[in-house]
């Protein structure tokens, strides 16, 4: 999905959902009330703490935190981009989300879909021809079967192949485009030579881009891959989804590996649940992609010097998506091993053995922060504090943070508030995962906003929200911001409002005082009592304004040494209207 979404598509797709029969698709709902119930799908927990409120349109965990809207709800369970949750709901309620600007609309990529989709059929079938690509492929223990599955084929030595082949369909631009030819200079010419192909495809199986290994071990490099296209983007691909999306049933671990023959070598062997980056570091995307399938991941890299480092980096990318309940393992092959050599050595079972001997995260991480220190001594401590800080930071999971935090003191012996972490996670992550919302008597200007969040149509009582900007305290800006908001958009709903601040401060103060109960309102009844309520602090708010005004006329006056005819008009009906909003109301 590309371009920007605009707003009002989101508020018309989030009134459109279901949150109730969104959620109850994934967690089992129980009635209470005008809400539901259940146990938290982000945290262990045995008492139901998580609620569903479809009249809001915001659900809300009062143990962990976890809050937001539908399109929140999918970032969070399925590890859903932005854009990814926004097409999900709107397949769901059969609309085409819209775009402005970015790149191109999905219709003008279909070309890009179709140019690739004839590569690969052309690979495949340049592999039964070719002898020397056959006994590579033998001499790898891959099956026919095993090649048909994950459509692996050929590209033939030549530079002109792919181009004489397509040239008829796809003009020499759009090959270019899509990375199947390379440009030097003047010369334009087969990107991939003499390599098995092994296509990269997305869930719904469409080709986004290629591999290549060589058969001949005199050429280099080794590995190539597709360019950056505007189908192919490496740091967000996984080789393998497609064919895990196939399998029946949720895996209950996924093998991460560094390569695409990794993934086919061990499906030749048996073990399909594995998927592979593609030469880059894992980044968070990928994480989120495996957090579709399941909760447990156990990341498998080379035990030389680079794969070391490549695990470090995938703990580090993983920290701010992880979510409460994964269960996180790291394993490094002997030096010299991979994936495909350690299970034709070792076998099936000898696979599934070295797996379940992967070191769990937080060991992992210990064991590498601690290295060359001396936990005997202070200084030795203080550098694993320095080191850990911020790490432990970026962790969007607050009770595994909560845990680890409880490690380091064991091994330091300081205590929790000795080590003063900062508020966990980054951007979106902590607007999910910050604390509950206090439990004490809410200040006016956050009781206005909570109304305003319940009840937008109370924002046609606001005749001025352009003057509770000039407040200089907390939250009169957003206030007015959020009664511009729906005075524009009449029909905006809660969760359309909060989605309206998305990636702002101000989105996660929203979500946070969402999840006040009613209660929490001081005594005011949903259904009873709002608009007058409203009115009250609208008159608050009026006052503090007026006594401001007038406190500014009194500071002109000083500097000035007397005000304007004009001035003490004005500063007379301020102390007349003053006055008035000190009266009871109806007084």
């Amino acid at each position: 999905m590309a371009g920007r979404i605009p707003s009002e598509f989101i508020q018309q797709l989030l009134a459109r959902t279901d949150l109730a029969d969104l959620i109850g698709r994934y967690v089992p709902l129980k009635k209470a009330g005008t809400e539901f119930k259940a146990c938290c799908p982000f945290h262990n927990e045995k008492t139901p703490s998580f609620t569903v409120s479809p009249r809001k349109g915001f659900y809300y965990c009062f143990g962990c935190g976890a809050h937001g809207t539908a399109i929140t709800f999918l970032m969070d369970y399925n590890r859903y981009s932005f854009p990814d949750a926004v097409g999900e709901l709107a397949k769901q309620a059969g609309l085409e989300v819209p775009r402005t600007g970015g790149e191109a609309p999905r219709q003008e990529l279909d070309p890009l879909y179709d140019c690739t989709e004839a590569a690969c059929r052309f690979y495949q079938k340049e592999l039964t021809r070719s002898k020397p690509a056959q006994a590579y492929a033998r001499e790898r223990g891959l099956t026919d079967k095993i090649c048909e599955e994950y459509r692996i084929g050929f590209a033939p030595p030549g530079f002109e192949n792919i181009e004489a082949s397509l040239s008829k369909r796809f003009s020499r631009e759009l090959l270019l485009k899509v990375g199947l030819l390379s440009k030097k200079d003047d010369r334009i010419y087969d990107k991939f030579r003499n390599r098995l192909m092994f296509p990269i495809r997305d869930s719904r199986g469409r080709v986004l881009g290629f591999g290549g290994r060589v058969i001949d071990p005199g050429d280099k490099p080794k590995y190539m891959n597709s360019p950056e296209t505007p189908l192919f983007h490496k740091g967000s691909v996984l080789y393998g989804v497609h064919e895990l999306q196939q399998r029946r049933g949720k895996a209950q671990y996924l093998v991460l590996t560094e390569g695409y023959m990794d993934v086919v070598s061990l499906a030749q062997a048996g073990v399909r649940n594995a998927l592979a980056t593609l030469g880059t570091a894992t980044t968070e995307d990928h994480v989120r992609q495996m957090g579709r399938f399941c909760r447990t991941f156990v990341f498998c890299f080379d035990g030389d010097p680079a794969g070391r480092a490549a695990g470090w980096r995938a703990l580090e990318n993983l920290l701010p998506v992880l979510r409460e309940g994964d269960e996180v393992r790291f394993a490094h092959l002997p030096e010299g091993e991979d994936p495909d050599s350690h299970i034709r050595a070792h076998g099936t079972a000898g696979w599934k053995q070295f797996i379940r001997e992967a070191v769990p995260l937080e060991d992992y991480f210990f064991t590498h922060l601690e290295q060359g220190l001396n936990l005997d001594s202070v200084s030795g401590k203080s550098t694993l504090v320095a080191k850990t800080r911020p790490l432990l930071e970026k962790v969007g999971a607050p009770v595994f943070r909560d845990l680890m935090t409880r490690k380091l003191c064991d091994r330091t012996g300081l205590r929790e508030d000795q080590l003063r972490l900062e508020s966990a996670g980054s951007g979106r992550t902590e607007a999910r995962r910050s604390k509950p919302a206090p439990s004490g008597r809410p200040t006016t200007i956050r009781k206005m906003i909570r109304l305003l969040l319940e009840y937008p149509g109370l924002a046609r009582l606001v005749s001025s929200p352009d003057d509770l900007r000039t407040i200089p305290e907390p939250g009169f800006r957003l206030f007015a911001a959020i009664v511009e908001l729906a005075k524009k958009n009449p029909e905006i709903t809660p969760p359309g409002i909060i989605e309206s601040f998305h990636g702002q401060d101000a989105e996660k103060h929203l979500s946070n005082l969402m999840r006040w109960r009613p209660i929490e309102l001081s005594g005011i009844q949903e259904e009873a009592g709002v608009q007058e309520a409203f009115m009250q602090g609208m008159r608050r708010f009026r006052n503090k304004l007026v006594k401001q005004q007038i406190s500014q006329l009194h500071m002109r006056q000083v500097e000035q040494g007397a005000l304007s005819d004009a001035e003490q008009k004005e500063l007379a009906n301020l102390r007349k209207e003053r006055a008035e909003l000190a009266r009871p109301p109806g007084g």
